[in-house]
């Protein structure tokens, strides 16, 4: 033991640190000196285990964080400000239990997590209950999952503790969108001409927002007719089937050649009046307020447009799997929401049927 007593009844502790360099701390009392030498002491088994690939190396959460947010540069700001806002309420479960290190996170752990998210939540303000929405909920999880997968991949862990807690069921309500009666009385209303060709260009083509407001004249191929989709400095469209290219319609194509000549900016475009980068929050409320004056007592919202587009072109018989390749969709079963709008036409389908026997 290199605890030893000295003649003025304090105790030294001589011992060997990490970097094989000898120190020696003195302790008014023989139990303070005792939990230093094994703390050195365990500090170095911690090491020997590590250095044999034993036992994974202790991450405090607030590096692991760090290290996990770094390689999604190439995210899109609103993707990297949703990650930093579910970690930072991560981090308040973390702070209530005292958990620092990546490895004292356990499937107990998850499950708590998973039994906060879901909790009903009392509004002090108007005293009434609120249920969290599953979707919100799924978001949480799925983000706090993938850390933990990027853990595991990392070394830092061996399993993930949150295998077995899973998402909740989304029950996916049918897409809302603008009736042909809704857009023409909503078209027929004085506005702004640059917004109505923002609103025109969401229809006419199925853009989400962020992607018609990035859209830059460079991007507008009037011999082909086509609108590309494609990412550029300051915009990183959605997914890797997001970059895409859009046939114009014939009533966009007009208002385009006709912009062009006049256009507001050489850059954009779709602008705000006065040639202007168009911000999707004036759009938004350029949007309720021509809603309102076409009489319109459904929500307006500027995504219904995309839910517009692909409705009209569903009804029409346009196959899902091209419904999904203009939508810049991942997965058919993203435009699968769309599918049950072709139901009426099925006697028309199965009529081929007719003749066979």
């Amino acid at each position: 033991m290199s605890v030893r007593k000295n003649k003025h009844n304090t105790y030294t502790v001589s011992v060997y640190n990490l970097s094989g360099k000898k120190i020696s701390r003195n302790f008014k009392f023989k139990r303070d000196a005792v939990a230093f030498e094994s703390k050195i002491q365990n500090d170095k088994r911690e090491n020997k285990l590590i250095a044999s690939n034993i036992k994974n190396a202790e991450v405090t959460f607030e590096q692991a964080i760090s290290d996990f947010m770094n390689p999604k540069h190439n995210l899109r700001k609103k993707t990297v400000d949703k990650y930093n806002f579910f970690f930072k309420q991560f981090k308040i479960f973390l702070d209530s239990f005292d958990i620092n290190y990546v490895s004292e996170f356990s499937p107990d752990h998850a499950t708590r997590l998973f039994q906060e998210l879901t909790k009903p939540r009392v509004l002090p303000q108007s005293n009434t209950t609120v249920v969290p929405k599953p979707k919100t909920v799924n978001g949480f999880l799925t983000v706090i999952r993938a850390f933990f997968n990027w853990e595991v991949m990392v070394g830092h862990i061996v399993k993930s503790p949150m295998i077995h807690v899973h998402n909740l069921k989304v029950d996916k309500g049918k897409p809302d969108y603008y009736t042909e009666e809704e857009l023409e009385s909503f078209f027929s209303q004085e506005m702004a001409d640059t917004y109505r060709l923002a609103f025109r260009g969401l229809f006419y083509t199925g853009m989400r927002i962020e992607e018609l407001v990035n859209v830059h004249w460079t991007d507008v191929d009037f011999d082909k007719k086509l609108i590309r989709v494609s990412r550029k400095p300051g915009f990183i469209p959605k997914t890797s089937n997001s970059e895409r290219s859009i046939p114009i319609a014939k009533p966009l194509y007009d208002d385009l050649q006709k912009k062009y000549i006049n256009k507001d900016s050489e850059t954009y475009v779709f602008t705000s009046v006065g040639g202007r980068r168009l911000s999707s929050r004036t759009l938004l409320g350029v949007c309720k307020s021509v809603a309102s004056s076409a009489g319109i007592i459904s929500r307006a919202f500027l995504h219904k447009f995309r839910h517009t587009f692909a409705t009209h072109l569903v009804r029409n018989r346009v196959p899902l799997e091209r419904v999904q390749k203009l939508l810049g969709h991942s997965s058919i079963n993203e435009t699968l929401i769309y599918a049950h709008l072709i139901s009426s036409d099925m006697h028309e389908d199965i009529s081929v049927l007719n003749n066979l026997c």
